[in-house]
């Protein structure tokens, strides 16, 4: 079961880091290309300026779980260290389940979009809104998948973010 888990974890991983580097590659190569276009062959390439902030859009909401597996979000933690552990523990808690409330409220708030999305096309490509629209709840969800495990490796005393089992047994 733990081999399972453990497999399952690292082929979710390995596919949100490849969509986030190909997204930041897509996205790099569309305005270079755009700004090439422009200022070189005095050619604007429409599609090119909606399809990087689109992919910007993506790579910024599965790049926030990204960085909860990293723990690379800012934080400010001047009265957190001061506290006895039991209480330090409790606060960490009370702002997990916040950070997942709000995950939960913004996952739910994005089906309103996609709906919409599906009717609404974008200004240059014409193609529906769904797409872009669909980044909300996908990353609420990865976001809110990191959170957990990474609150779960806390609570175990574990500093590795891979670690999602008990290595015993």
């Amino acid at each position: 079961m733990q081999r399972t888990l453990s497999a399952i974890l690292t082929v979710v991983r390995r596919f949100f880091d490849v969509v986030i580097i190909l997204l930041f590659s897509y996205m790099a190569i569309a305005v270079v290309a755009q700004v090439i276009g422009r200022y070189v062959f005095n050619y604007s390439i429409a599609w090119a300026t909606e399809t990087a902030t689109y992919a910007q859009i993506w790579m910024v909401l599965v790049g926030a779980g990204y960085a909860m597996r990293r723990d690379m979000h800012v934080s400010i933690d001047l009265v957190l260290p001061l506290l006895p552990r039991i209480v330090r523990q409790l606060v960490t808690l009370l702002i997990t389940a916040m950070a997942l409330w709000f995950l939960w409220v913004v996952f739910q708030g994005s089906f309103r979009l996609i709906k919409i999305g599906v009717i609404q096309k974008s200004p240059a490509l014409q193609i529906p809104m769904l797409y872009p629209y669909l980044s909300l709840p996908v990353g609420a969800a990865y976001f809110a998948f990191e959170l957990i495990l990474h609150q779960w490796n806390r609570l175990k005393g574990t500093d590795d973010p891979d670690d999602i089992t008990s290595r015993e047994g």
